[in-house]
């Protein structure tokens, strides 16, 4: 009887023990290179982000120096990408047409006369922005880029006839 005891238990313990297999999962993700202009609508075709407004003013040779604009925007334009990342950005010569740095202000006015302004990139107005030519920059390690705008009308000697003047400037950012 001990025997068959011993064999039942025997029985049920190999019974009881669960059968198991193990097997391993290789999780991953590629990583690739990418952007996204941040403050930006999802809507397909270029959106409008802000205005380079010179304010009002009566004439335009002040011996104070050039009228300034910065773009004003609640929330200003900006690249976020990987770190190191290469970019590109071009202004186009706007709806009056550019060449070189300079670009124009026109009004609606018949016999006025366009007001040439020109663009940059920082506020101490050293890294011009040329009609159509394309600056090359790369994201830093915080990953985020903000892309800034500046402009400056230079001091005219002739008195502009009374008016708004006004452009519209496409900016392109490829990555």
């Amino acid at each position: 009887m001990k025997g068959r005891s011993l064999v039942a238990l025997l029985w049920l313990v190999i019974a009881d023990s669960a059968a198991g297999a193990e097997f391993m999962v290789e999780v991953k993700v590629d990583v690739q290179r990418g952007c996204v202009l941040v403050h930006q609508p999802r809507d397909a075709g270029a959106q409008a982000v802000g205005v380079l407004d010179f304010g009002t003013t009566a004439r335009l040779d002040d011996p104070a120096g050039p009228l300034t604009s910065q773009l004003l925007s609640q929330r200003p334009p900006r690249l976020e990408c990987n770190p190191d990342t290469s970019y590109q950005i071009a202004v186009d010569a706007g709806q009056h047409g550019g060449v070189g740095e300079v670009r124009y202000l026109a009004s609606n006015q018949p016999a006025s006369r366009p007001i040439p302004y020109r663009l940059y990139q920082d506020p101490a107005w050293r890294v011009p922005l040329p009609v159509g030519e394309v600056q090359h920059a790369r994201v830093p390690s915080s990953g985020s880029a903000a892309l800034p705008l500046y402009a400056r009308i230079d001091r005219l000697a002739e008195v502009p006839a009374v008016g708004r003047y006004s452009d519209l400037l496409k900016v392109t950012v490829t990555w």
